[in-house]
């Protein structure tokens, strides 16, 4: 073992400097690991430089016993500093205490470091080189269940980008390097798999998700994806003879693209496919429903019907409503239209997110659980077969009392944490979307300015600045619903005013969708360490982009539209999030459309070829496997156990069919996912052709 020692000296002695982390491994997932601790060392080219982080060593519980009080506890690192002798580079040493809830910083230790690292060598050293465990090396090595051999693997760890070989251990990666370390855990009933070329990387996340929200094509009316009116109407048809017995028609997926130039369908139109029953279809954003005439009936609409708060009933110009229900109007139909059972909801949250695991998914923030969609996921979680790691966001209801809802919040989270399964995060729409001219924006709307004017935040900012401050001191996650850049502001706003009012938190606030920023908040996504929670296949050349957003920002505004980028050149820290099923789910075709900017393969809809949408705003390949596996992780406060491939990480991993970097950029896109890796656990596996 001391060669690990001294490749740990010579980066010390070449200038660089360590970052000691001493801290209990708390994995929220694995409980059973609670008493154990983990020492990490970070390597930078400069203490204010991005930490490189590997794990070095598992610390048993002699070291920290479970039951340690504070008081012991510093009694046991003053033992740990005089075994160490740490050296004048290395800057600081922080200790979690798992049975405490707080953190305890050490002062800085000056002495030597190279005495140290001799006796954590001793201690069973796990190098950041990836070298296997020291009783592997004693020569027993652990027996792995996976090896992946001869392989392109993507580490997204810069301390070492790629490698060749890496091995799992029960639900834990155990070494990263080459074939010949690898080949070492080899035993009866390991499974090595040769990559064969074929490129291994961690799994995805999505940041902002709705599965169960995705139609279950056994029992739902799915219409996304459909752009010709008449091929609309006529699949409207078709489900409802197919589906006779029905006492209603629901489904969702329509866009206003079919109904231009207003964008706008009818309940004639409806009626005329649905006549003989209520129908009340959602569209493809989930901010607006269109309902038939017997559906409006059924829900006692009608002209004398008010606006609810934060809604709109479109009306003809004598009142009568037109079928078109905006925002939390579209809550009117809700004590009418038939809910599906508890039993149909986890049948069609298995089915989409089995989905997603195909894809190479092993991880999500759903980002708008119901409490029925909630239950849903702690009945799965229960059963053990959640095969996703979760975290959902609470809605916050402008029209409830904050006080109350606050209690409703952390006493949920309290009843829905599960061994897959965690509830930390309260949603809040600031402003809504494009179709209702809802998007919040800093100047009027380009379009009708008398009219629209600058568009209406959901919950006003004095009450915004008091929520947030309220959420953020409950440890709670806030993520927020931003599409304007005026909501943007004022979101950014919040969180200063909450950091103000609180000191500085670890809670990880974020705000999703991002459509238009001003260039003077940018900064301040680093700033307030908010995370920029934004969705790649919105920034390609759709009706959205190309009709409706000239309409309403003009000219100059959609100039900036999604500025990834610019985030990215900030320091933010940004995570990608599909929305689905507003738009797929596909990481492939994610990754993809966020170097280009454009359709995957180059292809609109109709079959011509497009163009990119604010070209200057695609980022890199290494940026948008970043976002979908390290930041997405640190989203979740997961960072020291999953989101890059390394010793000591959980083994969430995915396995593609190709090298992404050596595939032509405009055909990311038809790269296939071979394996999904879940713990340990091939959760999925694709057959050979």
């Amino acid at each position: 073992m001391p060669h690990q020692a001294e490749a740990l000296a010579r980066w010390v002695e070449s200038g660089q400097v360590i970052h000691i982390l001493f801290e209990a491994n708390q994995s929220r997932r694995e409980m059973s690991r609670r008493s154990s601790a983990s020492v990490t060392v970070s390597v930078s080219d400069r203490p204010s430089g991005p930490l490189i982080s590997s794990f070095v060593t598992l610390v048993r519980r002699r070291t920290f016993p479970a039951g340690s009080t504070s008081n012991s506890t510093e009694g046991s690192l003053q033992t740990f500093n005089r075994l160490c002798h740490l050296g004048p580079k290395v800057s600081l040493l922080v200790v979690m205490l798992p049975h405490v809830g707080t953190v305890v910083p050490s002062h800085t230790v000056h002495q030597s470091l190279r005495p140290f690292l001799l006796p954590l060598a001793a201690a069973a050293v796990l190098a950041p080189s990836a070298a296997p465990p020291a009783r592997a090396q004693a020569g027993a090595p652990a027996g792995a269940n996976l090896v992946f051999v001869n392989g392109a693997i993507y580490t997204v760890d810069p301390a070492r980008s790629w490698a060749s070989a890496l091995v799992v251990v029960g639900d834990r990666i155990t070494y990263v390097g080459d074939e010949t370390g690898a080949r070492r855990f080899v035993q009866p009933g390991t499974r090595v798999v040769d990559l064969a070329g074929r490129m291994l990387i961690p799994a995805f996340q999505d940041s902002h998700v709705h599965p169960a929200f995705v139609p279950n094509p056994a029992n739902g009316l799915d219409l996304h994806g459909i752009t010709d009116r008449a091929e609309l109407l006529a699949r409207i048809r078709q489900f409802a003879q197919a589906h006779r017995d029905r006492p209603w028609i629901t489904g969702s997926g329509w866009t206003e693209a079919a109904f231009l130039p207003s964008g706008q369908p009818s309940r004639e139109l409806l009626d005329a496919a649905v006549p003989d029953r209520p129908a009340f279809l959602e569209n493809d954003s989930g901010h607006e429903g269109w309902a038939n005439s017997r559906a409006l009936a059924a829900a006692h609409v009608g002209a004398r019907t008010p606006d609810p708060l934060n809604g709109r009933i479109e009306r003809t110009s004598s009142g009568t409503p037109t079928g078109v229900l905006q925002e939390s109007a579209m809550d009117l139909m809700s004590t009418v239209v038939p809910r599906p059972s508890a039993s149909e909801l986890e049948e069609n949250l298995q089915v989409a997110l089995a989905s997603m695991t195909r894809l190479g998914f092993t991880a999500l923030e759903d980002a708008d659980a119901t409490p029925a969609v909630a239950d849903a996921y702690r009945a799965l979680d229960q059963r053990g077969e959640l095969r996703m790691r979760v975290n959902l966001c609470q809605e916050f209801d402008p029209a409830k009392p904050d006080a109350e809802q606050l209690e409703r919040f952390l006493a949920r989270r309290a009843s829905l944490k599960g061994p897959r399964l965690l509830a930390n995060c309260v949603k809040i729409f600031l402003d809504g979307a494009y179709g209702s001219h809802t998007v919040a924006l800093l100047e009027p709307y380009s379009d009708d300015s008398a009219r629209w004017g600058r568009g209406k935040l959901f919950v006003a900012p004095e009450r915004l600045a008091e929520l947030v401050s309220r959420l953020d001191a409950a440890r709670l996650q806030v993520h927020m619903h931003t599409q304007g850049d005026g909501a943007v502001h004022a979101a950014l706003d919040a969180f200063a005013e909450a950091q103000r009012r609180n000191g500085l938190s670890d809670n990880r606030h974020t705000l999703a969708h991002l459509c238009l920023i001003a260039p003077g908040d940018i900064a301040r996504f680093r700033s307030l360490h908010v995370i920029a929670n934004m969705t790649p296949l919105w920034s390609v050349t759709d009706p959205w982009e190309t009709v409706f957003a000239p309409r309403m920002f003009g000219p100059e505004r959609v100039k900036r539209l999604y500025p990834a980028r610019e985030l990215f050149e900030a320091g933010a820290v940004v995570v990608w999030g599909s929305d689905w099923p507003v738009t797929g789910v596909s990481p492939l075709d994610g990754l993809e459309t966020a170097v280009t900017h454009r359709y995957p393969g180059g292809v609109d809809p109709a079959g011509k070829e497009d163009a990119p949408l604010v070209p200057n705003e695609s980022v890199t390949l290494a940026q948008a496997i970043t976002a979908y596996t390290a930041a997405g992780a640190f989203l979740l406060h997961d960072e020291a156990e999953r989101g890059i491939l390394g010793p000591g990480k959980l083994a969430d991993l995915v396995v593609l069919d190709r090298n992404l970097f050596e595939a032509p950029l405009l055909a990311i896109h038809t790269t296939q996912v071979d394996m999904t890796v879940l713990g340990g656990d091939i959760v999925f596996e694709r057959a050979k052709q």
